[in-house]
């Protein structure tokens, strides 16, 4: 069992490794040269964020973009890598490269930022200068926490794990490795600034793929009701966080910081009326509508009926079609070339034979 478990986790992360596009190779590369220069006390103070040093004379402004790529212990390295070709092979081929490598800026680098006016906080409140010059921040912890919310976003109701108390699915991945990080700094396992960026890293890359993700189709966020802020959390305490989140977001619209919620309606056919909420389509939509023709499929294979027979009266019919959809195509056969001889005459045609005759 183990052993087959092994080897299906390794033969995934070869083919993740193989079929992985060109920035995801250059990311996990930068990962692995930034260990093996973490072992240079030198090259860690000039790639890494160092609060102190951001700030004039010295502005060393392009550590906000080195400072994911340098890790300091070879299991982070370790997990990194491995997070980033899985998480990749799934995500690099619905964005695409660019919208890829724009997403994994827009993490790190106000990430960074964050951080750093944190340990400025921090500075402020202990006047203990090593968090100005004797903590850098590095890693790619926030990138991990992004990838954690993407996956949610395509596939939310993926259940990982089965235990006897619940079932582990896809929606509780972000909270439970902001909760196992919380644990992993209380006993020293991990620094301070891997917390604040992992936790961080999903705020920002929720809030860009929420508001901001401009898809395909021309629309622009996510505003479905399987990704909100409360989603997040477990359904006794989420209608609380919906509360907070709502008065924030309501916050944000007035200072326009944020759109408001729209809606669209399509009213062209006086019988169904569509209604179009942002982002949706590229999300919850495509993923029902393929859940709805998997089982369409599975249905009409279950009995295949010969091509000269008509249908019984008694046939159950399938809930997803009207009945006239289970007619097998070959089952109606019209001679157009007979079609004269067997229409039956109208009214009007009726009344002109009698002013003819």
């Amino acid at each position: 069992m183990k052993q087959t478990f092994v080897h299906d986790a390794s033969q995934q992360l070869q083919s993740a490794v193989f079929s992985s596009g060109l920035i995801t190779k250059l990311i996990c590369l930068f990962c692995i040269i930034g260990y093996g220069l973490s072992f240079s006390s030198q090259c860690v103070q000039v790639l890494t964020v160092i609060p102190g040093r951001v700030m004039p004379p010295n502005f060393w402004i392009w550590t906000f973009i080195t400072h994911s790529f340098i890790e300091l212990h070879i299991w982070h390295t370790i997990i990194d890598v491995i997070v980033v070709f899985l998480y990749s092979k799934m995500i690099e081929p619905l964005w695409g490269t660019k919208e890829l490598l724009k997403f994994y800026f827009i993490v790190t680098i106000p990430n960074a930022l964050v951080v750093t006016f944190t340990y400025f906080l921090f500075y402020g409140l202990t006047f203990n200068e090593d968090y100005l010059f004797e903590r850098p921040i590095y890693g790619l912890a926030s990138f991990i926490g992004a990838y954690s919310v993407v996956i949610k976003q395509i596939m939310p109701d993926t259940i990982l794990a089965t235990t006897p108390l619940c079932k582990l699915k896809q929606d509780h991945v972000p909270l439970l490795i902001v909760i196992l990080s919380t644990i992993l700094w209380i006993v020293y396992a991990v620094p301070i600034h891997f917390l604040i960026m992992l936790s961080f890293g999903i705020i920002i890359s929720w809030t860009y793929l929420r508001f901001f993700q401009v898809h395909q189709n021309g629309t622009q966020g996510d505003m479905s009701t399987s990704f909100s802020f409360a989603s997040f959390f477990p359904p006794p305490i989420s209608p609380i966080i919906s509360i907070f989140a709502n008065t924030i977001f309501a916050i944000f619209v007035k200072i326009k910081l944020c759109k408001p919620f729209v809606k669209k309606y399509n009213v062209a056919s006086p019988s169904n009326i569509t209604i179009t909420i942002p982002g949706v389509e590229a999300v919850d939509a495509d993923r029902r509508r393929q859940k709805a023709l998997k089982a369409l499929n599975d249905r009409m294979k279950l009995k295949d009926l010969p091509s000269e027979a008509w249908p019984e009266l008694e046939e159950s019919q399938s809930p997803l079609l009207p009945p006239t959809h289970q007619l097998e195509p070959s089952s109606i056969i019209i001679d157009m070339n007979n079609s004269n001889k067997i229409l039956t005459p109208t009214k009007e045609d009726l009344n002109q034979h009698q002013i003819s005759t």
